[in-house]
């Protein structure tokens, strides 16, 4: 499942290019949940449950412009990918302050929405990203964002840094584990797949991640972790 957001002033081509992304989805086969936006506000309260966002860099009557929205969606989510869309392409430049994936030129057609897509899941493919299966969906999920996974017999919980509620994942740790191409990860208990970038401090007994969760080391883990840790903070 990839989450899409079109934010644009205008009902008019919020629902053409929804349309044109709906019509991608189903030739590429792929499994995706649009949502429309009249005003960038209105985006922002929702911006962590999105993966791609289509944004237009101009709101006539709707509150601030797109450069200002995207400007406080980079201050909330560090990772979301942002596409411009706008008829004035004297502004392209400006938009790459705010990591910007791609400026499309409006109107949105199926050639300029098939290359952005395309480049898009081919981004996904390089960032190493890992594909898991949730309740009824398959999900995408780039490594970066995990902040630790936590085991639960045949299910798992998955904490993303950005996001207050875990992805409830429907395959065991040791198999999320596995997919997980990276020596960020450390397993610190039978339970806990920890990411040592967003690890706080520690002590003996439990270390406490960015987000405020507090996970237990096992006993036996101890001595190996602080090794581990010392070894990735000093790199």
């Amino acid at each position: 499942m990839i989450n899409i957001a079109i934010c644009d002033d205008s009902s008019y081509i919020r629902k053409k290019n929804l349309d044109i992304i709906t019509k991608y989805s189903i030739q590429k086969d792929l499994d995706c949940n649009i949502e429309q936006f009249e005003s960038g506000e209105e985006l922002l309260e929702r911006i962590d449950d999105f993966e791609l966002v289509f944004l237009d860099y101009q709101f006539e009557d709707k509150g601030a412009d797109g450069m200002v929205i995207a400007r406080e969606i980079r201050k909330r989510n560090a990772e979301v990918t942002i596409v411009f869309l706008s008829s004035y392409t004297n502004v392209v430049f400006e938009t790459f302050e705010v990591r910007t994936f791609r400026f499309i030129d409006k109107p949105l057609t199926d050639e300029k929405l098939n290359s952005v897509m395309d480049a898009f899941l081919e981004s996904i493919k390089k960032d190493n990203s890992i594909c898991i299966k949730s309740y009824g969906e398959k999900r995408y999920i780039k490594v970066s964002q995990i902040s630790f996974v936590e085991g639960d017999g045949k299910y798992c919980k998955i904490h993303l840094i950005n996001k207050k509620e875990p992805i409830d994942c429907v395959e065991t740790l040791s198999a999320v584990e596995e997919k997980i191409d990276s020596n960020d990860f450390f397993r610190c208990h039978k339970s806990f797949l920890i990411n040592l970038k967003y690890v706080d401090s520690f002590t003996h007994s439990d270390l406490v991640m960015q987000d405020e969760a507090l996970i237990a080391i096992s006993r036996q883990k101890y001595k190996q972790f602080s090794e581990v840790y010392a070894e990735y903070m000093a790199k």
